[in-house]
């Protein structure tokens, strides 16, 4: 349905430490909403079985990588377990003004580099609702080594640290209520009088604001 007063879109960031579920929500969330879409973020880790170049990451070699970095084109870009992460900026604006919100899921240090560049930014930090939960989930996924793990979970540690630095927590115990409040999140964030532009000249026609 057309909105008849237009709003600003804006920037949703999902954090969560690796095994948190974020990309799992993200999909449905992008599924259930059209006015939003993933920015698809480059990496110089290797795809799992289930991922595909240009839907999940952009996979490219860290040389490719250190040169977009040089060039400039990333929003924000991290090194996450000997990894190298990245959002281009390019994509985050085009999409912004084509009238969708953006949703990205980012770790820790790539959500506090948005945050200092004073973007208008949605934060959603995903918990499971226990450390063994979140200890078990990793260890079923199958895609990490003992060592791998270990690192995941140690590096989850100092991220859980810095969940008051967000606006919003959801626990993800149910996947289906997880994804409804973040929907919720969105539907508030929408209808925040900030966001709506020129509410009187459209409400009272132009000769009459």
């Amino acid at each position: 349905m057309k909105r008849l007063y237009p709003r600003k879109n804006f920037l949703i960031i999902l954090i969560a430490p690796s095994g948190g579920g974020k990309s799992t929500i993200l999909r449905r969330v992008i599924e259930e909403r059209e006015s939003v879409t993933y920015s698809i973020s480059y990496t110089t880790r290797k795809p799992r079985k289930y991922e595909k170049n240009g839907v999940d990451y952009f996979f490219v070699s860290e040389e490719e990588f250190l040169s977009l970095k040089e060039k400039g084109d990333f929003l924000e870009y991290a090194q996450v377990h000997n990894n190298w992460y990245g959002t281009s900026k390019k994509f985050i604006e085009n999409t912004l003004n084509s009238g969708k919100h953006v949703i990205l899921d980012v770790d820790v240090q790539g959500a506090d580099l948005i945050l200092q560049q004073k973007l208008d930014t949605v934060t959603i930090f995903l918990l499971p609702p226990r450390y063994e939960v979140l200890k078990n989930r990793l260890k079923k996924r199958g895609t990490d080594s003992a060592e791998a793990i270990k690192i995941r979970l140690e590096n989850a540690k100092k991220e859980i640290q810095s969940i008051y630095n967000f606006s919003y927590l959801v626990i993800n115990d149910d996947l289906e209520f997880a994804v409804k409040e973040i929907e919720i999140i969105i539907d508030a964030e929408e209808n925040k009088v900030s966001r709506f532009k020129e509410i009187t000249k459209i409400y009272y026609g132009d000769n009459n604001a």
